[in-house]
């Protein structure tokens, strides 16, 4: 069958000339969302998880900041950001993962379920960002891609905190390498040694 008239309750006649095979989803079309793009509009969904890994976001010497990398059922920790707000994965494991195709990032959503706070006093805030290099480079930098997780973290009692944002779209292309960092975003006062809350991580981003 070269081609087709498509009746539907629209008051346009459509005319295709397409060859098969052909696959109905629409009594009264063929592929009608398709040939609208209305599968398209949503994106893909890309989640994060910790798994069976503990998480540990910390404070190191008073002022580095030690994050913890999400993956897909693992986690890295350990991994410092450094005075220039870079992370520097040369030589060092990874959970970063490759873009395939050119996109746009629209929005981010974490959890983190702290399961034992160490530190009696303050308050924490824990932040969920998209870190990205460019193909090439093992040098990630941070994006717009992020969220602060609320409530902040008081005591050493258990506390889930969550935070979902809604972003300017960040533009990615093919190539360039994501990885979920969780990090403890807020100012210690005063500021303390080997601070750090263990936890778990879910997390996810939409690519459109």
């Amino acid at each position: 069958m070269s081609k087709c008239s498509c009746q539907s309750n629209f008051p346009t006649r459509k005319e295709c000339e397409n060859f098969g095979p052909f696959v109905a989803i629409d009594i009264n079309c063929i592929n009608l969302e398709i040939e609208n793009g209305a599968e398209n509009d949503s994106g893909s969904i890309i989640p994060f998880a910790s798994g069976i890994t503990t998480s540990i976001v910390a404070i190191a010497s008073g002022t580095t900041r030690v994050a913890s990398l999400i993956g897909f059922g693992t986690a890295v920790n350990g991994v410092s950001i450094l005075d220039d707000n870079t992370i520097n994965l040369t030589s060092t494991l990874s959970e970063a993962f490759s873009v395939p195709r050119n996109g746009n990032i629209t929005s981010i959503s974490a959890t983190f379920d702290a399961f034992f706070n160490p530190n009696r006093g303050g308050t924490q805030i824990i932040t969920a960002q998209i870190f990205r290099a460019e193909a090439g480079t093992n040098i990630f930098t941070p994006t717009n891609a992020r969220v602060d997780l609320a409530p902040p973290i008081t005591g050493p009692s258990a506390t889930l905190t969550f935070g979902t944002a809604n972003i300017e779209p960040l533009p990615v292309v093919a190539g360039d390498r994501l990885v979920m960092v969780v990090y403890i975003s807020s100012s210690i006062n005063p500021p303390a040694l080997n601070f750090s809350i263990l936890g778990t991580v879910s997390a996810g981003i939409n690519i459109v």
